[in-house]
């Protein structure tokens, strides 16, 4: 049997699936519509779930955890896991439709959203810290669609090339709001500056550790045992001095539920005690993460060993 190999950092992990399968999928959702695109999502769901053995077993171990943590949650059987693969590959056409601007179809709940409010009412940008939880696609583009809000995607996609050409062929305003970035640098920075000042929103992962400086994340604890957080979404809003905002959007059985979550006002640290603060925050959004887990567990798309030292 072939051994896994859990020892590739995230961002190493070959894509899977071919351009012409990816676009395939695109355009049967544009001709057919979503219930027959979910059809043929099916067997290849199925698929993905037999032959990625690495992905299948880290979910169970994310599992669990979760089960250990919060006695409630969903076993860690094979069945909940191939959920989790349903979940994903069905909220991938969830997004198509919201890049075909047909969000209007699905009923969104939004919670908290007055400070999301009150920054647009004052022009104010922020960076709003995500998981790959539920899925931030249909909120952003809900948000754009009905109150001009901008969204500007600092994101790594040198591991999802296919998909990525693909979106830009059928969404070609998807490739304006993504920011190709491994490392925050001087010139970025001035540029993401100007976006939050003109009171656009950077929106960074807050559960990925990063690319390049490897070394730039903190341990915290998070469903009972160590792992290892980014601190690029603090240290971004450092720089940018602006607000911090957490935001989820989970799938529901009549829609979604979007969630706001004020994490800061500003952020603030020194030399001497930025490891504290840092960590102090990272802390803080593990917690807020094991919070929406609770009530969507098989919502966390994390098909890679998130506890194993990056």
């Amino acid at each position: 049997m072939k051994k896994v190999n859990d020892s590739k950092h995230w961002a190493q992990t070959d894509e899977r699936g071919s351009l012409f399968g990816i676009m395939f999928m695109l355009y049967t959702f544009k001709l057919l519509g979503s219930t027959v695109c979910k059809i043929f999502m099916v067997p290849v769901l199925v698929y993905y779930y037999l032959f990625n053995r690495q992905a299948r077993k880290n979910q169970t171990d994310y599992l669990q955890k979760l089960n250990s943590y919060f006695p409630d949650a969903p076993k860690a059987s094979q069945w909940h896991v191939l959920k989790v693969f349903f979940n994903f590959g069905f909220g991938i056409v969830d997004r198509m439709a919201a890049w075909q601007g047909k969000v209007k179809q699905f009923k969104l709940t939004k919670v908290n959203n007055q400070a999301f409010i009150d920054l647009r009412e004052k022009k104010q940008g922020a960076v709003i810290v995500i998981a790959h939880l539920g899925n931030f696609e249909i909120s952003r583009m809900a948000s754009d669609a009905n109150k001009g809000a901008v969204f500007n995607v600092f994101m790594h996609t040198k591991n999802a090339k296919k998909f990525t050409e693909a979106i830009k062929k059928f969404n070609p305003e998807f490739a304006m709001s993504v920011i190709q970035g491994d490392a925050l640098n001087m010139q970025l920075a001035i540029a993401l500056k100007e976006k939050v000042d003109a009171g656009e929103f950077v929106v960074i992962a807050g559960d990925r550790t990063p690319v390049k400086n490897q070394a730039a994340v903190v341990n915290v604890d998070f469903l009972g045992h160590q792992a290892q957080l980014p601190i690029g979404p603090y240290v971004l809003a450092k720089v940018l001095d602006c607000p911090l905002i957490a935001l989820y959007c989970l799938k529901e059985r009549a829609g979604y539920q979007v969630i706001f979550e004020s994490l800061a006002d500003e952020i603030k640290f020194g030399r001497n005690d930025k490891q504290l603060v840092l960590q102090r925050y990272a802390q803080q959004y593990a917690l807020s993460m094991e919070h929406q887990l609770k009530s969507a567990p098989l919502q966390w798309y994390n098909f890679h060993n998130f506890w194993k030292k990056q």
